[in-house]
């Protein structure tokens, strides 16, 4: 009997949300390997009890009677590995994780999901998603030094020191696009008795399919996501689409920023009635948001994949997304790409968006051919991890 410990502590909520990428991503992989799982392989799962998790992950550990462990941090996992052995380990987002965590012949598998804290430590307008007053202050100095060792140089050292951290645990290291792997070789010269391999994560697992969404969209709108993240740039989108307003642009075009975004920010927008902040939103009425919007923009400042854009390609929806990082791998010509940092340039392609849209079946097409590499990732990566060995 093969027995496997999977790591679900780190798809539960982190700060403010319930609900993030690599979480998603997480309970993706858990839901595959429960379902496709020999009867030669355990599988035990650990997670914290007093946390959100979802309800039909419940339901599948009570199913297959999977045995589990509470536990609040990651270093509370040594208190498992006294009880029991297990031969392999695995997680979908492994930078907390220390060597001294772990018995020595267990096979430990990784999923990395790029590389933000060595790549985009930091943003000119990340104060401004900031609350608190004490807080925009102290990210106003950090602006200010952040050539220093006392500012974001700080950051970016220790960003690269935890990754090396991080990657000398791992036996198999999977990245979810070839961006994150040769980012991987660009910062780390230390990999060659490291197995790495990409494999593009599968889209989120939802119980409503999208034949339930039928609730009638009101009217034409822009959508955005992330409100709440200065890393995915809302706030340079919003200044973009709120100059458009005031040259006499969008008439009939709302916008929807889904996100628990700043009030300060909020307080910036001139046209305060073309835009709709939702704040945070179910699972089913971000699919309904996708489906009914008529541009999705996400002007992100940093991704190991992509999801967002994705999700809303499925429906056939001409996209604006940042030229970055992961991004052209996995969106290829099905969008239009912008400059994240440069407004005026954003405004250029909204407006060439709403006057031009992408083809559907173009962007259909490039949705169901990352798809199918999404499918083959998931099913190579639950077999390494049944299989406990890189074969």
């Amino acid at each position: 009997m093969r027995k496997i410990l999977f790591d679900l502590l780190l798809c539960q909520p982190i700060g403010e949300s319930k609900f993030h990428g690599g979480g998603e991503y997480i309970k993706r992989v858990f839901r595959e390997v429960i379902l496709t799982k020999s009867d030669d392989v355990a599988v035990s799962v650990y997670f914290d009890q007093d946390a959100f998790l979802d309800e039909w992950i419940f339901d599948l550990i009570k199913e297959y009677s999977i045995e589990t462990y509470n536990i609040k941090t990651v270093s509370q996992i040594v208190d498992i590995f006294a009880e029991k052995q297990f031969d392999v380990f695995y997680t979908g987002m492994p930078y907390e994780y220390k060597k001294e965590y772990f018995p020595y012949k267990i096979y430990k598998i990784g999923t990395f999901h790029g590389m933000r804290a060595v790549e985009c430590p930091h943003d000119h307008y990340e104060y401004k998603y900031i609350q608190s007053f004490s807080g925009r202050l102290k990210e106003h100095i950090r602006n200010l030094l952040k050539y220093t060792k006392y500012g974001y140089k700080k950051n970016i050292n220790s960003g690269i020191s935890n990754y090396k951290k991080c990657i000398g645990i791992f036996d198999k290291i999977v990245c979810d696009s070839f961006h994150t792997a040769y980012s991987l070789k660009i910062y780390y010269t230390s990999l060659e008795n490291k197995t790495i391999e990409t494999l593009y994560p599968p889209l989120k697992y939802s119980e409503n399919s999208a034949d339930d969404l039928e609730v009638p969209a009101t009217g034409k709108y822009i959508l955005m996501i992330g409100g709440n993240r200065w890393l995915k740039n809302t706030y340079r989108g919003i200044r973009a689409i709120d100059f458009l307003y005031s040259r006499g642009h969008l008439d009939d075009i709302k916008t929807v920023v889904v996100g628990s975004l700043n009030t300060k920010i909020k307080k910036e927008v001139k046209n305060k009635e073309k835009f709709e902040f939702k704040g945070y939103v179910e699972d089913k009425e971000l699919n309904i948001l996708y489906k009914n919007c008529c541009v999705f923009l996400y002007p992100t400042l940093n991704e190991g994949f992509g999801y967002p854009p994705l999700e809303a390609m499925q429906y056939g929806k001409t996209c604006i997304v940042s030229s970055v990082c992961s991004l052209p791998e996995v969106c290829g010509d099905a969008v239009y790409y912008v400059n994240p940092y440069d407004i005026g340039e954003i405004q250029n392609r909204i407006l060439w968006a709403l006057e031009k849209p992408i083809f559907k079946s173009k962007i259909q097409n490039q949705f169901l051919r990352i798809s199918e590499l999404q499918k083959d990732g998931l099913k190579r990566l639950c077999f390494i991890i049944m299989m406990g060995m890189d074969t």
